[in-house]
């Protein structure tokens, strides 16, 4: 990427990150049907701490993924929060010993005012970032030092709709809130008994069963917070 001059224009830094010599480059290959969400990682006094939410993850595959972590070059330890077999999801901390040619992707962006917008996903080998930066010059240093630890692809530099987004959020949280109690209270257990995870960890008839109820009025009570909130999500879609 070639250097840019600083514009004082809030900037959105989409990319991918092949990060060499970190647990993402090869976690698919040992586990293909594992993805991984970062929700956390700093360094601190030469020590990564890292929160991560792995997904499609079976019950006997659990312990295997912990010990496969903790064994990476770069770790040096991985312990298990909690795990919810009906989802397939182990939160797992990790605590990690950069003493080699990388570092997290996190530190990079920090250092250079990069501010990530979503928490970081892992896939096929890479890790992928969407993150804020106020000039030209910090996207351009960012991605120079990106790729001292990583094959970089970048997919996205633009500035962001600010403006839509923030409106969007505002008509989500307007459309949650206008959710009668009974569609909220229907809605939460769906969401927490896995109704809307692939594949679905329950159906229509067990919700009925939990709530005591008919599967039709719970299914209309799903289908009037769905089309609330998805209204509301339809605003954030439409683009010129």
């Amino acid at each position: 990427m070639s250097k840019y001059r600083g514009s004082g224009t809030m900037l959105e830094y989409t990319f991918r990150i092949r990060h060499k010599g970190c647990w993402t480059e090869t976690v698919n290959e040992a586990f293909p049907g594992v993805s991984a969400t970062i929700i956390y990682s700093y360094r601190l006094t030469g020590t990564s701490i890292t929160m991560i939410e792995a997904t499609g993850v079976h019950e006997e595959q659990v312990e295997p993924l912990v010990e496969w972590l903790a064994d990476h070059e770069v770790m040096t330890t991985a312990q298990l929060v909690s795990y919810h077999e009906a989802r397939e999801t182990a939160f797992i901390s990790l605590e990690g010993d950069y003493r080699t040619d990388t570092e997290p992707v996190l530190n990079v962006l920090l250092r250079n005012n990069c501010f990530p917008t979503i928490p970081a996903t892992v896939s096929n080998g890479r890790e992928h970032w969407s993150v804020l930066a106020s000039t030209h010059d910090e996207v351009s240093t960012t991605h120079d030092e990106l790729r001292d630890i990583g094959s970089v692809e970048v997919d996205a530099l633009r500035q962001p709709e600010l403006g839509r987004l923030l409106t969007g959020l505002t008509e989500i949280k307007q459309a949650v809130q206008a959710l009668s109690p009974r569609q909220t209270e229907v809605l939460a257990r769906a969401i927490e008994h896995g109704y809307y995870d692939s594949p679905r960890a329950c159906n229509i008839e067990e919700l009925a069963a939990m709530d005591s109820a008919n599967t039709s009025t719970v299914g209309e009570h799903l289908r009037r917070s769905e089309a609330k909130i998805l209204e509301a999500v339809g605003t954030m879609l439409d683009r010129d």
